[in-house]
């Protein structure tokens, strides 16, 4: 769960690797800490996103890593032709500019909520914001990628 995360909001790789290691050095610090009446995977998750946020803040742009065929539906289950890859690496490309457009908070919060499946209030507990919060900066980060993907979602129809 924890190279995950970093995975998806730093990309696949060492920087992902090295941020899993930083946070269970920093779980293994602040274990004392760590209250055995609730449950572990959003404390080890709380963590991760503010390893991740350093690391990110370091960085001028992060690149969301996204997997265009996940994001379009593929037709009637077949293979996809040279065409049809070529328009997903184009969706793909344009839904990591998006995604490059929100602050780096916001992103892993898109991630974790969308990507990773997580609710609201588990967002929230991983992040250490209320649950109203999250929906907030999530509705606002929707609002940012809709305006960004129109052309994407309407078609080309939206002016």
């Amino acid at each position: 769960m924890v190279y995950r995360l970093a995975a998806r909001m730093l990309s696949p790789g060492p920087e992902a690797e090295d941020a899993t290691q930083e946070a269970f050095v920093q779980m293994h610090r602040a274990f004392e800490q760590y209250d055995l009446d609730r449950p572990l995977k959003p404390w080890l998750g709380r963590i991760t996103y503010h390893v991740c946020l350093k690391r990110m803040a370091k960085q001028r742009r992060v690149e969301l890593p996204v997997d265009p065929v996940s994001l379009v539906d593929l037709e009637d289950g077949h293979m996809r032709g040279p065409e049809a890859q070529a328009a997903d690496r184009q969706v793909g490309a344009l839904i990591t500019e998006a995604m490059g457009r929100l602050s780096a908070q916001d992103r892993a919060l898109v991630t974790m909520r969308y990507v990773d499946g997580l609710t609201d209030v588990e967002v929230g507990e991983a992040v250490g914001m209320n649950r109203n919060t999250v929906r907030t900066r999530l509705y606002r980060a929707r609002a940012t990628l809709r305006r960004a993907l129109g052309p994407l979602l309407d078609g080309g129809d939206r002016t």
